[in-house]
């Protein structure tokens, strides 16, 4: 089990109204959130090394990862 550590935070009364009508852990639901939100970032700074690197991403580059991405030319739509 991952090391933990309690912490405090303030939320609008809605937001941890909404939270709490999806879950029973709002602490674990928090954590996830920022579990993707961290491997986003990751990614991002990824994606910008290897752009300062090689070059900005052609068109056809951006397509073909958005046909992985999303299945065909759909884009906004995960599969």
């Amino acid at each position: 089990m991952a090391k933990t550590k309690k912490v405090t935070i303030t939320l609008p009364v809605e937001l941890l109204e909404s939270m709490r009508s999806h879950t029973d852990n709002v602490s674990g639901y928090l954590t996830e959130l920022a579990e993707r939100a961290e491997r986003r970032r990751l990614l991002r700074e990824e994606l910008d090394r290897y752009q300062d690197e090689f070059g900005a991403f052609t068109d056809d580059e951006m397509a073909e990862a958005q046909a992985l991405l999303y299945g065909g030319e759909e884009t906004g739509q995960a599969a």
